[in-house]
């Protein structure tokens, strides 16, 4: 019986590291292949109308449970997707309001400052995230790469990327990060 109970538990364990490494190899993908920039959602995963119809569905929803913090983040989530910082801060906000530290709604909404050129904010809900969960992962890459490629501060993102790398050497394209990260310390 203890064996079945083990050899399951290292089941679970090898899915949850497959579906972690599957996620940061499409992340990486997508955000290197689109030159290193900041992240945008990626609309050809999504088919014409499909986000419209879901967040349709998802305000019907809401208009009978407006205090649902899960469902305030996953119309910020399709707000994000469709690049309207703006409204995804607003539902993000709100589901703060119901779930202040919730390290991915922390995450997401230091994002979405980041993608409106709010740096300061974004590090602080990246703090935030960090203090609810310390190993979040998502919140210290997405520190890092806002330290790398909007303010270029090669000394912070350094730091931060030893730490990504020492934690998560998994995340795929890590030397891209650091090649950026020298490109800065050299001038370029």
């Amino acid at each position: 019986m203890a064996s079945m109970e083990t050899k399951g538990k290292a089941a679970k364990g090898q899915l949850a590291v497959m579906l972690l490494v599957g996620g940061l190899v499409g992340f990486g993908a997508g955000y290197f292949v689109g030159g290193g920039g900041r992240p945008r959602a990626s609309s050809e995963n999504v088919a014409p109308g499909q986000t419209g119809d879901r967040l349709a569905e998802l305000t019907r929803t809401l208009d009978r449970d407006p205090e649902n913090p899960e469902l305030l983040m996953e119309i910020g989530n399709l707000y994000y997707d469709r690049e309207d910082w703006d409204q995804a801060v607003a539902f993000y906000e709100k589901a703060r309001r119901k779930a202040p530290r919730n390290p991915n709604l922390l995450s997401d909404l230091g994002a979405a400052h980041r993608n409106r050129g709010e740096f300061d904010l974004a590090v602080a809900f990246f703090q935030k995230a960090r203090e609810s969960d310390p190993n979040h992962w998502q919140a210290l890459l997405n520190w890092t790469l806002l330290e790398t490629y909007d303010r270029r501060d090669a000394k912070a993102a350094q730091r931060l990327f030893d730490e990504v790398k020492r934690r998560y050497p998994e995340i795929p394209q890590l030397d891209k990060i650091q090649e950026q990260i020298s490109g800065i310390h050299a001038g370029t």
